[in-house]
């Protein structure tokens, strides 16, 4: 009986870890941060290289592959990792309703502009708000730094 027991138990983890992998599929997690790590590498690339001369130019374009790698080694490493976090928090029935989700107009339409939001966000933060940040950094006194 406890044989049956873990056999069934463990046809049953494979059946949750196989849902939560069309989960990903569908959500296209991957795909979505290397697309928006791909779309910003132009934008960084020209803020950090508009002072600089062609050979430190070419030194930060690599540098900036040299990252991309990096990032995408780092995501699918991330991946199994992933995989063992959904599997401890959401149950069967929470990643078949989101299944349903992301099957549905409603979801396949949130996982489409997904990669524009967060390229926007990402880009309104680079331009607005750091610029803004340092701004505030270079107005502050030193005394005042000082204090805090």
């Amino acid at each position: 009986m406890l044989f049956c027991l873990g056999v069934f138990t463990g046809s049953m983890a494979q059946t949750k870890q196989e849902s939560i992998r069309e989960l990903f599929h569908l959500m296209r997690d991957d795909s979505t941060s290397l697309k928006i790590m791909n779309s910003m590498v132009p934008m960084l690339t020209q803020k950090t290289s508009q002072d600089m001369d062609s050979t430190a130019r070419t030194k930060s374009q690599e540098s900036m592959k040299s990252i991309m790698a990096a990032v995408t080694m780092i995501i699918a490493k991330v991946k199994d990792d992933r995989l063992k976090l959904y599997d401890r928090y959401f149950t069967q029935d929470e990643i078949n309703e989101m299944i349903v989700f992301y099957k549905s107009p409603a979801g396949r339409k949130y996982v489409s502009v997904k990669p524009e939001i967060t390229k926007e966000i990402v880009m309104k933060v680079f331009k607005e708000y750091l610029p803004e940040m340092e701004k505030e950094k270079k107005a502050k006194p030193v005394d005042q730094e000082n204090k805090d």
